[in-house]
């Protein structure tokens, strides 16, 4: 049997890490973390993918090292800090800087490397404390600025709060600090303060091998606005690398992987390019989220998963220049309400569009549904595919059939919603 690679947590799209080291005769070996109740891509593992499937343990290093692995990759954000602790241990040779560990999941220590490395980043407070809070906003001169609130290790938008000039940035800071987290489900010690970074948002992803970082997709964001947080996905759309338009967003983005210690492995960045230049908002060294695998062979011909098995395979990646071969536009189904879905057949025809590519409706009737305030609440993506100027009428056709959707309301919420109407 060849070597194995163990994948730390697969789900979401580590789910699809297993089969891309397969398709190479690289069986997989699975490390399963306390299981999450979620509603979403890759939400359970696939069984049938592993050799092997050992959930974490005091002496699980020990463990591994009788596979000798050719890596070990986290398939999730959660999946992150065990599977570094494990490279580190049982493949040294193949480890981020263990140094910056903290800096690659805490969002405030990120953007203190990056300050450390002469990067340039975004002006950021971590605290549990109001009045360190006041005391900053006014050193720093953001007293009438826009400013984000989030939690300082999350993913998904979760908790992640725009506050406008001026406005009250006490609630949603207090938010962060009482209501656990989605993705740990832990309370959060203390609550990230940043000035609000403007501009057009990408997600750049990476893949790194010996400190060399490589393009593996490039995917520009759409965002709506929900209670003044600007963190509801509308679609994001994968286009095409210019050096003229994106040379500075790629070059900056190797500066921070470098300040941020990484050397091996996946990256999901997301930048912000601002009239001042790109300003790392975060990265969480992993591949990006949800069936952006599938979306990203189509977009471009390869993707982080297929990426990473060349790395660990024959060290390297093989095309190092980035190919884009047609538009791919992930639409993300929205709910306006929290209540029981009554009607998913109304999104049927959106497989008779002209640029339908696949769909992943997370929800089925009868099923309780959560309003739609981050990437964590979508209730699913239609991928669509094809000419720019079609996607884009297939996505209003989307929207439409999107609109059909009833959701009862439960009686409780109906009856808030009545008594506040009568209130205003």
């Amino acid at each position: 049997m060849n070597r194995p690679v163990v994948i730390v947590d697969p789900l979401s799209s580590g789910t699809e890490l297993a089969p891309a080291f397969k398709a190479r005769g690289i069986p997989a070996i699975a490390v399963t973390l306390k299981p999450l109740d979620w509603v979403g891509f890759g939400a359970k593992i696939r069984n049938a993918d592993f050799i092997e499937i050992i959930p974490n343990q005091e002496n699980l290093a020990e463990v591994l090292r009788k596979y000798d692995p050719i890596a070990i990759l986290p398939g999730t954000e959660e999946g992150v800090p065990l599977a570094e602790a494990l490279a580190l241990e049982v493949t040294p040779h193949l480890a981020n800087d263990p140094k910056k560990s903290l800096n690659r999941l805490h969002k405030a220590l990120m953007q203190e490397a990056l300050k450390e490395a002469g990067v340039p980043h975004i002006k950021t407070l971590n605290t549990a404390s109001e009045k360190e809070v006041e005391e900053w906003l006014e050193a720093t001169g953001l007293i009438n600025s826009p400013l984000i609130i989030k939690p300082p290790i999350s993913a998904g938008s979760d908790k992640v709060f725009h506050i406008p000039a001026g406005g009250d940035w006490k609630e949603a800071f207090n938010t962060v600090l009482t209501e656990p987290s989605k993705i740990t489900g832990e309370a959060n010690e203390t609550a990230v303060v940043q000035e609000q970074a403007i501009g057009t948002e990408f997600a750049v992803g990476t893949v790194s091998a010996n400190g060399k970082h490589y393009l593996a997709h490039l995917i520009k964001y759409n965002k709506t606005t929900y209670n003044d947080r600007k963190t509801v996905y509308d679609f994001v759309e994968f286009v095409p690398f210019t050096e003229e338009e994106h040379g500075e967003l790629f070059a900056y983005t190797e500066k921070a992987l470098d300040a941020l210690g990484v050397r091996w492995g996946a990256c999901h960045n997301e930048l912000m390019l601002t009239a001042d230049g790109p300003r790392l908002i975060e990265t969480g060294a992993r591949m990006c989220g949800g069936p952006v695998v599938g979306f990203a062979r189509v977009a471009s011909g390869s993707s982080q998963a297929d990426k990473l098995v060349e790395i660990f395979s024959d060290g390297d990646v093989a095309t190092k220049e980035y190919t884009f071969k047609k538009t791919v536009m992930p639409v993300f189904l929205k709910s306006p309400a929290q209540g029981k879905l009554t009607n998913v057949e109304a999104l049927a025809d959106a497989s008779k569009l002209p640029t339908f590519l696949n769909s992943n409706v997370f929800f089925k009737n009868g099923d309780f549904v959560p309003q739609t305030v981050d990437y964590l609440t979508s209730l699913g993506i239609i991928g669509l595919s094809g000419s720019r100027e079609q996607t884009l009428e297939d996505y209003k056709r989307i929207r439409e059939m999107e609109s059909k959707l009833v959701i009862e309301v439960e009686s409780k919420e109906l009856e808030a919603r009545k008594l506040a109407s009568c209130s205003s």
